[in-house]
């Protein structure tokens, strides 16, 4: 499937399942952004859109934006991790593995417990 099918799909399902296509434009690539759940949404970029009116705001956006690629980063960092520790014979490198995963892991808590303190902010 390519990539204008593949936004068109999008685009057919999130209406289907009550989205509101708006008059608004993304700012990456002039798309139309869409109303899901009380989020906008581009769907050509497949990417969650906020609407800034201050610095502050500005501020709690790139934070979020941050966190959710550092969570990614993560969360492929663990998976690749993970792999090798399946692989691995030799108790050094298990025990090398097996540290680096707990670290990741504690890491992944830690952006978690920062991702849900902003939304509670955001919230208020």
């Amino acid at each position: 499937m390519s990539g204008e099918d593949d936004y068109m799909k999008r685009m057919a399902d999130a209406l289907r399942s009550g989205a509101r296509m708006l008059s608004e434009q993304c700012p990456i690539c002039g798309s139309p952004l869409f109303e899901i759940k009380g989020q906008l949404w581009c769907l050509k970029c497949n990417k969650r859109v906020i609407k800034v009116r201050g610095d502050e705001e500005v501020k709690e956006a790139m934070a979020t934006y941050v966190l959710s690629e550092v969570h990614r980063t993560l969360a492929t960092k663990i998976e690749e991790v993970s792999v090798m520790l399946s692989r691995a014979v030799e108790a050094d490198e298990i025990r090398s593995l097996a540290e680096t995963l707990n670290i990741l892991l504690k890491a992944m808590e830690q952006n978690l417990k920062l991702r849900t303190k902003l939304e509670e902010r955001e919230r208020e």
